[in-house]
């Protein structure tokens, strides 16, 4: 967050990831950054990391959020643990209210070319 504004910050936003072998987990520090309107006084949320192939939740967290005012904004920065992404293919970040999906980011894991692999090495 800048100090002088109280504005956050948000970079390197991803929607692709690649990894040498599988499975594999993605292990950096990460966070969602989450934006929604129309909140009227205290609602719980789930963000969840599911694999698209099956539908299976692989992470699930639960929080909070709360306004007096639905036109208003509210911003949420919530630290995502290391997920695993046990294949190549498309997996996705939900946000849900009661089961009901609010929003989502696709993510598409692919595996490094092995060229690619050998000369990081």
């Amino acid at each position: 967050m800048d100090a002088l504004t109280g504005k956050k910050i948000v970079a390197g936003i991803f929607n692709q990831l690649r990894a040498r072998k599988f499975p594999a987990r993605f292990a950096r520090q990460t966070y969602a950054f989450i934006c929604l309107t129309e909140v009227q006084g205290r609602v719980q949320l789930s963000l969840r990391y599911v694999d698209l192939t099956d539908n299976s939740v692989l992470l699930q967290t639960e929080f909070a959020v709360q306004s007096e005012n639905p036109l208003q904004s509210v911003e949420v920065i919530i630290q995502v643990p290391p997920f695993p992404m046990p294949h190549p293919g498309v997996y996705a970040f939900e946000v849900l209210c009661e089961n009901e999906p609010l929003g989502a980011l696709r993510v598409n894991v692919t595996q490094m070319p092995a060229e690619t692999t050998e000369q990081q090495q």
